[in-house]
């Protein structure tokens, strides 16, 4: 099953773990109450106090299972679809993958490109050898790409149903008042963003909101909340720079907020406010601002807010309330936008 082992390989990770000693406890018949985990003494353990503060990490384990359990879903649709298929008769699994999916598939000069301009490899770095593992890894990114597409055409064809539901993400009740803000305040989804300006991911994350922006423009609002990190030197004067900014007009703020993360470095006052003058802030207004560290009291709030969630590192969002930790791809912010917009009635 060659071609089953190229499209699913699953890398896993191994940690050498030294025993601990065993925790001594009793199993005993299950509670009436569904919400009670545990007992210490006369006193009850509730889901909520169990989960508590460990909420993304016990998603982020379903979600692999869940991965895994789709993975091997794949499989069998696959396996399926090829046996029901009139051209398989007489061909292997991997005769037919050739024959009838992957044909035609080639990686051109293009797209070898575009792949080493995205990761910034030098020129001088690409030998013949590393040019021959580069085309062959985008060889299978296509042959994975066009298995999927033909999966996903077959499943239109064939009855699918599947029994085991996606884990839901965890939902916190995020403050959204008083804070720099784009879209429409009445929009159908919210989504709040924790980050660091000086936080090479939260960069990342910048990128994100800006592709957000362009795809739904009013039909989603966008709040920026500040967690500078402790061990970044510049974040919080930058976040207090932010919030001058965005004293001066809620629209004036994004166009500084950008300028901030295409230079992280900027943590002098002379270098923030030459960017302010460049983003046509009134530079004498927000100089004072920044002197007098007006709105190093409404970080530090912003700071206690985010301990408060749970977070613990940036970016962080919450979209309608449901996390996404890290600057993860487009595609999962995507996803779970016009999930909350189909199941809101008032989306336009």
């Amino acid at each position: 099953m060659r071609f089953i082992l190229v499209l699913f390989l699953i890398l896993l990770s191994c940690n050498k773990i030294t025993p601990a000693p065993s925790i001594q406890y009793n199993i005993v018949q299950s509670p009436k109450d569904k919400n009670i985990v545990a007992k210490i003494g006369s006193q009850n353990v509730t889901k909520r106090q169990l989960y508590r503060n460990i909420e993304v990490e016990l998603f982020e384990l379903e979600e692999k299972i869940y991965k895994l359990k789709m993975d091997r879903m794949k499989i069998l649709m696959l396996e399926k679809f090829m046996y029901e298929h009139p051209g398989k008769k007489g061909l292997t699994n991997d005769q037919f993958l050739e024959k009838y999916i992957t044909k035609n598939l080639k990686v051109t000069k293009a797209d070898f490109d575009a792949f080493v301009k995205k990761r910034g490899i030098p020129e001088s770095h690409i030998s013949d050898d590393i040019k021959s593992r580069i085309e062959k890894f985008l060889e299978q990114e296509e042959k994975k790409k066009a298995i999927e597409k033909w999966i996903a055409f077959n499943q239109k064809k064939h009855k699918v149903e599947i029994y085991f539901p996606r884990p839901r993400r965890p939902e916190f009740n995020v403050e959204v008042k008083d804070a720099p803000f784009y879209g429409n305040k009445d929009a159908a989804v919210t989504i709040v963003e924790y980050s660091d300006f000086q936080c090479p991911f939260s960069k990342q994350g910048s990128k994100i909101i800006k592709k957000i922006k362009d795809s739904y423009g009013n039909k989603v609002r966008i709040i920026h909340k500040n967690f500078p990190l402790p061990f970044h030197k510049f974040a919080n004067i930058m976040a207090q720079a932010g919030l001058c900014a965005w004293e001066q007009g809620n629209e004036k703020f994004w166009p500084y907020y950008e300028g901030l993360y295409l230079n992280q470095t900027l943590g002098d006052e002379k270098s923030l406010v030459n960017l302010a003058k460049q983003s046509g802030l009134k530079t004498d207004r927000f100089s004072d601002c920044l002197k007098t560290e007006k709105y190093k009291q409404k970080i530090d709030n912003q700071i206690k807010e985010a301990n408060k969630l749970g977070i613990k590192s940036t970016p962080t969002f919450y979209v309608n309330g449901k996390i996404i930790s890290g600057a993860q791809k487009f595609e999962v912010f995507r996803d779970l936008i016009n999930e909350e917009m189909s199941s809101n009635k008032n989306n336009f």
